[in-house]
This record gives structure tokens, C-alpha cells and sequence, in this order.
């Protein structure tokens, strides 16, 4: 669906980023913050040069006139999209531009799935010296687990098998030695040989298993030791024959891998939250996503069948409103299994308007999708062989992909702010002032401000603009209604003229409230947009002031 990565960088413009849209107070409606601050850079600036770069306005025959430019650039969508809380930014093959939020859940590790628990077996042989000084038999070591598991081959990477011989205190005491070789079958070390050693009853013998193997075959869990049992010493052999008895044992295992069944097991996979971000801190009045997506991805290097369930898959608002997310197979997800061991099988599981309720979903402006998943090994109880890593492990990610492509009606964001030029000198007066904007907008979107001033009890008392409605600055470019791409861009020049009065209100203001709004190319009539990373916006925005200031202040006295 994706195929590449948008460069993302800041630029220090006064421009609002309105196709993230976005709340940071660094960046929030260029057009009130540029009208703002002009104010300011207005006394700190006697350059008449400034003059010839301001084209196209009305000539005024005020003394102490001063002009200057504010913003000549040309900005993409790289330019003006400020990836932070946004999550990743994709596009795909058309350049249609993706915001794509991503949460991931791990597994527990494989031997917390499947372990070999210690083991510990014994028998019994019987000896007498006068018939036969060296006895050989093969015992099979039976591997025990609680659940209904076996194994056909394991590597070790840890772990210890111990042997001992046990009463033998009356053969010695007879006047006779023994010892025992032992080694167990189909095993090998790391060099090459099999597993073995030698015991006595003075000397117990505990094996290091690190990077040997055993070969159990089909036999059930069983492997095979065989023991060559010596007998030396011209003793009294009254009190024979003689019950000698061997321990084996296994302990601390950890295996590099096993092959063999690992079982019906239930295990939590884990749970987390998905952040979408564009929703959080703003006012929708409607938004529309053509397509959006889903994604549950699992990455499962288990070598076993295995099925995911979802025990929680919610979205959830700022008001805390839930909703679940609905697919019939979510609630039992089977994944694929790897087809050898040391790989990893990609499943991926797409939830979209079709086979689920993601319209719904999207509606509550969610601004997190939760999920808790546990996961089955051999969900068919079927003793299929199965193969598995020490390091084996699940992970899954779920993706929330929303396409820049839709339509928003009266998308508004609201933010207060403080007032940078509140309290300005009465040494400084500013008369009148002039700002011009041009936009050349290539992108499918209008929007409007509004400037309101507060005073100390957050109460408006007074606004920036005297229209009843906000000022519109940017025109929509026209969209193509079968590819729904822009035709071409459009040209708005704007003339903001604020006289000594208005400008006194924003002096005396507490705070600023400043409102947008969003609307798409004609929206009203149901008509979808996309935002593609090729775009381009056009700005250049200059000002003009007259400004009464006394330039000396001599006290008389």
C-alpha cells in the first residue's frame, strides 16, 4: 500500500500546518500571528528600503509610514507538516500522502512457552562378581511433562546431566571396585562425539550439555543410555548378589532449539494502545476518510500453528466514549507458521470498510485503539511436529492508516494564547496597519480565522476582524471529480486594514482566543479530496504602518 518515506522538516514560517492539523503554539494560524507581530517588528524598524518590496498598495501620504515584507516562499507538503505526535507519514504509488499509527506487542519469550522441566529417574541392577565381572544394559531416560508434549530432537544451550551410583557400600566393604561408563545414544557433543562418562561410587559425574544434541526419534520422549558396568577386586563375595543403584538426572535446561509437539497452550501475548494523534486536541465539527485501514500484522518464527484471539479491540474519544472494533475473525486469527526453523512468517490481516465497522469507529474521533491479544499453539489439538528457537518469539502490530483523502465540513480548532504585544509603551503608537496577503493554493483546502480579545476574566470583550464572519484567507484549488486531484491552483490576495482603536483593544487584550476553520473543495456537496505530497502553496505577505512615537522625552525639571 506504502512505498516510501516523506523527508519531514521544520521551517520557522508563520504558516498554520492545517493538513496535520495541528495545535502547537509555535505554529498556530500564521495569518494572526503574522498580523501580531508585525506590530512589533513595526517599531523596531526604520529601513525604507523595505518600501519598493511591497507591490500593489494604496499609497498613504502619512508621515513616519514604514513598510516592510514578511514572507515570500513557496512551500510542499515536507515543508509544512511537522511530523511530532503525528506518527509516521507515508505515501504510496500515487502520492497520496498516509498518516500511519503504529503499536506493537511482543511475546513472552519461547522457553516461557515451552520448557523442559528437571528430571530425575533412578534404577536398580543386580551384581555378582563370581559370575560376570561386566554388565552392560541400555536404560531409556523418559522425559516427563505436565501437559501432553513430546520432543524428537533437542539442542542444549544450557543444562547438565548427572549420573551417580548409589549402595554400593557392602560390595566395597566386600573387598570389590566398580565403576561405570555410560553414553548416551544418537547423542553428540560439540565436538563430534557422543554424550559420555564415567562414575563411581566415590565419584558422582555431572556433563555440561552446552552445544550438544540428542536424537530422541520417534520413541515417545525416551532417550537411550547405555551403561558398562565394571567389576574388579578378588573379594569375598559372601553377601552377593549386590542391588547397586544409578541416578540420572537432568537439570537447568534451556534448549538452542527442539523439534517435536509443544502442546494446546494459552499464552498472553500482551495488550497496548494505538495513539492517533490527529484527533486529541481538536474540535471537529465533520471529518470523512474515504479509506481508512486497519492493518494486524503478526511476525511468528513459532514453528507450530497458532491462533490469535482478541480479547479487547476497542477505539476510544476524549470523552472516553468506547466502540468496539468488529470483525467475525478477529475473535480466532490464524496465523501461518514458518516453514523452517530460524525463520519468521509475515500474516497480515486488513480490517476496512467492508468487513468491518470502521466508519463507525472513526466517528467518535477515537483517539486511541486499544487491544489485549493471548495466543493458542496447535489450536487443532492435532500432534503435528512443531519446531521452535529459544529465541522464537510473536509479535504483533497493529497499524491505523488514515489516507489524506476524504472531506472535512467546519473542521474548527480553538487555542488561547498570550498577547505578545500587551502592555505596549505609550512612547509608541501605532495609528494604522496594513497587511497583504497573496496565496497561491495548490492544495484542496479553504480556511478562515477569527481573532477575539479577552480581558482578565477570559470574558471577549472586543474582536481582531469586524466581519460577523471569519476572514477567509485561503480559497480551495478545484479537484478534478473523477480523480478527485487538483486541477489547478488558485490566486486570493487578502487586505487587512486595522485602525488606532482596534489596534488600542489588542493592546489592552489579557489574552488572544484564536479560531479556524477547515473546509474542503466543496465539501457541501459530499465531494472527496487528496492531499498528495506534490502539492505546493505560494505565499507572500507584506505590511504597512504609520506609527506616532516621541522620539525624545526630556524632563524639565
Amino acid at each position: 500500500m506504502k512505498t516510501t518515506k516523506l523527508a519531514l522538516q521544520r521551517r520557522d514560517y508563520f504558516l498554520y500546518n492545517f493538513f496535520t492539523m495541528k495545535t502547537s503554539r509555535k505554529n498556530i494560524l500564521w495569518p494572526a500571528i503574522a498580523v501580531i507581530w508585525v506590530f512589533i517588528l513595526m517599531l523596531k524598524s526604520c529601513d525604507y528600503s523595505y518600501l519598493d518590496s511591497i507591490d500593489n498598495m494604496d499609497d498613504y501620504t502619512y508621515d513616519a509610514t514604514f513598510a516592510l515584507p514578511l514572507v515570500d516562499a513557496r512551500l510542499s507538503i515536507s515543508d509544512i507538516i511537522d511530523s511530532e505526535g503525528l506518527g509516521i507519514i507515508e505515501t504510496d504509488d500515487e502520492n497520496l500522502i498516509w498518516l500511519v499509527y503504529k503499536g506493537r506487542v511482543f511475546s513472552l519469550p519461547a522457553e516461557e512457552i515451552f520448557s523442559i522441566p528437571d528430571q530425575n529417574q533412578g534404577f536398580s541392577v543386580e551384581i555378582d562378581p563370581t559370575s560376570k565381572s561386566e554388565i552392560v544394559t541400555e536404560r531409556g531416560f523418559l522425559l516427563v511433562f505436565s501437559e501432553d508434549q513430546y520432543v524428537e530432537q533437542i539442542k542444549f544451550r544450557q543444562g547438565r546431566f548427572n549420573v551417580s551410583v548409589e549402595n554400593a557400600e557392602q560390595l566395597i566393604a566386600d573387598g570389590y571396585n566398580i565403576s561405570a561408563e555410560f553414553e548416551i545414544i544418537n547423542s553428540e557433543t560439540e565436538t563430534g562425539e557422543m554424550i559420555s562418562g564415567t562414575v563411581t561410587p566415590s565419584q558422582d559425574l555431572s556433563v555440561n550439555l552446552n552445544g550438544s544434541s540428542i536424537d530422541l526419534g520417534n520413541d515417545a520422549n525416551l532417550f537411550v543410555v547405555r551403561f558398562t558396568i565394571t567389576v574388579t577386586g578378588n573379594g569375598n563375595p559372601a553377601n552377593a548378589p549386590y542391588n547397586i543403584n544409578f541416578q540420572q538426572s537432568m537439570e537447568n535446561i534451556r534448549y538452542e532449539y527442539i523439534y517435536g509437539y509443544i502442546g494446546n497452550i494459552t499464552f498472553p501475548v500482551g495488550n497496548t494502545d494505538v495513539g492517533i494523534d490527529i484527533f486529541k486536541n481538536v474540535n471537529l465539527a465533520d471529518i470523512f476518510f474515504e479509506n481508512p485501514v486497519i492493518e494486524i500484522i503478526a511476525r511468528n518464527s513459532f514453528g507450530t500453528p497458532m491462533e490469535l484471539i482478541f480479547t479487547e479491540f476497542y477505539a476510544y474519544n476524549n470523552d472516553d466514549k468506547t466502540i468496539p472494533v468488529e470483525n467475525e475473525d478477529v475473535t480466532g486469527w490464524s496465523i501461518d507458521m514458518p516453514e523452517s526453523l530460524g525463520n519468521t512468517s509475515v500474516s497480515t490481516f486488513e480490517l476496512n470498510r467492508s468487513n468491518t465497522n470502521i466508519d463507525e469507529v472513526m466517528s467518535i474521533r477515537p483517539v486511541s485503539i486499544h487491544y489485549d491479544v493471548i495466543g493458542i499453539t496447535n489450536p487443532a489439538k492435532q500432534q503435528s511436529p512443531n519446531f521452535i528457537n529459544y529465541n522464537s518469539n510473536l509479535s504483533i502490530d497493529v497499524e491505523v492508516n488514515l489516507p489524506l483523502f476524504g472531506r472535512v465540513d467546519n473542521f474548527e480548532l480553538k487555542e488561547n494564547i498570550d498577547n505578545p504585544i500587551g502592555g505596549l509603551s505609550d512612547d509608541a503608537t501605532i495609528e494604522w496597519l496594513e497587511l497583504k496577503i497573496q496565496i497561491e493554493n495548490g492544495f484542496p483546502l479553504a480556511a478562515s480565522i477569527d481573532i477575539f480579545f479577552l480581558d482578565e476574566n477570559m470574558q471577549i470583550f472586543d474582536r481582531l476582524f469586524s466581519e460577523p464572519t471569519p476572514l477567509n484567507v485561503i480559497d480551495p484549488a478545484p479537484t478534478d471529480p473523477g480523480s478527485q486531484i487538483v486541477t489547478q491552483p488558485t490566486l486570493k490576495e487578502t487586505l487587512i486594514y486595522l485602525e488606532e482603536s482596534k489596534i488600542e483593544s489588542l493592546q489592552n487584550a489579557e489574552k488572544l482566543l484564536l479560531e479556524v476553520q477547515f473546509n474542503t473543495w466543496n465539501h457541501e456537496e459530499g465531494a472527496s479530496v487528496k492531499i498528495l505530497d506534490s502539492y505546493e502553496i505560494g505565499v507572500r505577505m507584506g505590511a504597512r504602518a504609520k506609527v506616532r512615537t516621541e522620539l525624545f522625552n526630556v524632563d524639565e525639571d
